[in-house]
């Protein structure tokens, strides 16, 4: 059986920062989005977070022998093809309850099995008990029922709609990307919104039993980072040693070398981590564009804590952390 930690929500809320965290702990490695391997990794050649491109990490290149005897013998067309068709959105119910799309049942099992493979043979190659899969979307993360070899925990990952917002309005370099220049796709107030509220909204629709998960807040995780990292831990049945929560506590955060196939560009090369809530969107984001944000997202914005009040005071430190 292999245990995967999935970190589910929007994007720009601080996955990659909460994946660095929890591969600091025993036990724990993360990886990056498994659900974007085929495309960042094997089509497009993508910088690990190691430094070298996939086909030349040796970590990478164990896992592919280990998975599928070597990533040659995966058709990519097919693979790419095949998520395109069962990982989305609206065959989430689908894939909670086979017999609504009997003709898709076949298809949900083949992805699923593709991705329990990967998990397994990073577990092997990483000798971990918990993989660290920050893909965000919820489809993977419901496929994961699909898959009987697979035990999957989703780590609801939340942060302010305006921050995330004004967030996505930022033109951000793909640095990992070194074929040509790319960036990371950026929105409107009103796109944003949507997004995050896309992001966030089938979780309270999908029973705990379902998919067990535990909500982690982005501004708790950057302001008291052992307190939070002790939860996801005792949420996997293990415990914080008492040195790993000492490294937690410390002003620098050490990081260990990862090979996170994506995420923020800010895990490439990252060697340390000084956390400080990153709430830039309160001085310099429109009152216009927050007005609309807070208007749209409010439904889940104030159960969440975020509408009214602030949820958790700023810390002080040198550096933000909101990849």
């Amino acid at each position: 059986m292999t245990d995967v930690a999935y970190i589910g929500g929007a994007g720009r809320s601080g996955s990659t920062v909460l994946a660095l965290l929890l591969g600091q702990v025993s036990g724990f490695v993360p990886v990056g989005g498994v659900n974007n391997l085929w495309e960042r990794g094997l089509k497009w050649n993508y910088l690990c977070g190691c430094g070298s491109h996939f086909r030349d990490c040796p970590f990478w290149q164990e896992i592919g022998q280990e998975a599928f005897g070597g990533w040659d013998a995966v058709d990519l067309g097919f693979i790419t093809g095949l998520k395109a068709e069962v990982a989305r959105y609206r065959h989430v119910p689908a894939i909670l309850a086979p017999r609504l799309r009997p003709t898709l049942s076949d298809r949900f099992a083949e992805y699923s099995a593709y991705l329990a493979a990967v998990y397994r043979a990073i577990k092997v190659v990483a000798n971990a008990s918990v993989v660290v899969d920050n893909s965000h979307d919820v489809p993977p993360a419901v496929l994961l029922r699909r898959a009987p070899s697979i035990r999957g925990r989703v780590l609801h990952l939340v942060r302010d709609s305006r921050g995330v917002a004004y967030s996505l309005s930022k033109q951000v370099v793909r640095a990992e990307a070194t074929t040509v220049p790319a960036y990371m796709p950026t929105y409107s107030p009103i796109q944003a919104s949507g997004i995050w509220l896309l992001a966030n909204a089938p979780y309270h629709a999908i029973r705990s039993d379902a998919l067990p998960r535990l909500r982690i807040h982005y501004e708790a995780l950057v302001t008291s980072p052992a307190r939070e990292i002790a939860r996801i831990v005792d949420f996997f049945g293990m415990t914080l040693s008492p040195s790993e929560r000492s490294r937690l506590e410390a002003s620098s955060i050490e990081i260990s070398e990862n090979h996170m196939i994506s995420g923020n560009p800010h895990r490439l090369g990252r060697t340390s981590i000084e956390l400080r809530l990153d709430d830039e969107w309160r001085r310099k984001m429109k009152p216009s564009d927050r007005l609309l944000v807070t208007l749209l997202t409010s439904p889940l914005s104030l159960p969440y804590g975020y509408v009214g009040r602030r949820l958790i005071k700023p810390a002080k430190s040198s550096q933000t952390s909101s990849a």
